[in-house]
């Protein structure tokens, strides 16, 4: 048995089997992965990791996995396979995390694929699995949603979003809905179509959980610094593999990272390494050295053009985001200093939140006396930032 303890859940106990996952190279790597990416440039006690919140979910999984178990909702197995599935649900992060991912994604590897590729690939987890008789399928099925005890970890309202949700509230200082974690796990149960059911006495937790979702989505993953700066490192790194090295975003490079269990040093340090790399190289051009120092020296890109929607309501009219690139480019804004984003973030959907009231199952869409009802299922931001140097021209000539 060891202890680890935990800023918010006090001593977190793992037996042997898990304490050896926690030890391995590639999970170490999570304690050199920022939670929140670059959230610390503006909140600057934010610089906790994937370690931490990975530890969280298993303490979370393993309260609710116990009183499942002792309801004969899940078998033993089923809640070994649990803890483990929740200690490993983000073993495949990339380097901070959702910043640079995107370029990936467009190669065609998500942090998921890459969390197959560890469990099942890694030199050190499949002999772990093979000495202790794991099946590692069944810790797949469930991170994939395969198994009828996926949406514990992944839902609505799962024990991921539960501890990151309090964390990340806790290092950034941001106090938006103040969550109730041992109400909610205790009034959560198994529904009829095996996906978490709230019993109504817990209706309030329920509330200041999407409350505090939405508003850490406001203030936190998507404030229009953070975001600025997670797109500026994109644009380095894209530009890292046009002029200069286009192995750097490599699909094949990074399965054989895993193969040699060299990916535990694939992490937020990494980065650091490769701007400083080609800040002093000779072979890099001007503007990348620029927007690399600029970068570091926290002079990043302003936001010229903002529009921020509710349940696809719209407030720009028929504008385009492209159509104000084009106009930014022709007023000689170079494309690379130009960040568009447009996103559409999902915070809850009704249709899947099912609450027990009178010893009935019911969508919360018919349950009246609820606020839930009155929070956005959709939240839709779209932005323009461009480099600093460029921001009072460009306010000139947007809307």
């Amino acid at each position: 048995m060891k202890k680890v303890y935990d800023e918010i859940y006090a001593y977190i106990k793992l037996d042997d089997r898990e304490a050896k996952i926690i030890d391995m190279p590639e999970f170490q790597r999570l304690r050199r992965i920022k939670q929140t990416s670059l959230a610390y440039l503006v909140y600057p006690g934010a610089t906790h990791t994937r370690f931490s919140h990975s530890l969280g979910t298993f303490y979370l999984t393993t309260i609710l996995g116990e009183k499942f178990k002792q309801l004969g909702i899940i078998t033993d197995e089923e809640s070994t396979y649990l803890k483990y599935s929740a200690l490993l649900h983000d073993i495949g992060q990339f380097p901070f995390s959702h910043s640079l991912e995107p370029l990936y994604l467009e190669k065609g590897l998500s942090n998921k694929d890459l969390r197959y590729m560890i469990i099942s690939k890694s030199p050190y987890f499949r002999d772990f699995f093979d000495k202790e008789s794991i099946d590692y399928n069944k810790i797949l099925d469930i991170l994939n949603g395969n198994s009828m005890i996926s949406s514990i970890i992944n839902s609505d309202v799962d024990v991921d979003r539960m501890d990151y949700l309090v964390r990340d509230s806790r290092h950034t200082g941001v106090q938006l809905g103040n969550i109730d974690l041992y109400r909610l796990l205790d009034t959560i149960f198994y529904g009829n179509n095996n996906e978490i059911i709230v019993q109504d006495k817990g209706i309030y937790s329920l509330e200041n959980f999407f409350i505090s979702r939405l508003h850490m989505y406001q203030a936190v993953y998507y404030h229009k610094t953070i975001i600025g700066y997670e797109l500026m490192l994109r644009e380095i790194f894209r530009t890292i593999h046009d002029c200069c090295d286009s192995s750097i975003l490599s699909v094949d490079n990074l399965r054989d990272l895993v193969y040699d269990s060299s990916i535990s040093y694939w992490d937020d340090e990494w980065v650091f390494m490769i701007l400083y790399t080609y800040l002093y190289s000779s072979n890099s051009p001007l503007y990348l050295k620029d927007k690399i120092r600029n970068f570091l020296d926290r002079r990043g890109p302003k936001v010229v053009y903002e529009e921020v929607s509710y349940n696809n309501e719209t407030k720009g009219g028929d504008i385009e985001i492209k159509e104000l690139v084009d106009r930014l480019e022709r007023n000689q804004i170079p494309r690379t200093s130009i960040y568009p984003i447009e996103e559409k973030i999902k915070i809850l959907s009704k249709d899947k939140i099912n609450i027990i009231s009178n010893n009935n199952e019911i969508n919360i869409i018919k349950y009246k006396s609820t606020l839930i009802n009155h929070i956005p299922e959709t939240l839709t931001i779209r932005r323009i930032y461009v480099d600093h140097e460029y921001a009072e021209r460009a306010r000139d000539v947007v809307p």
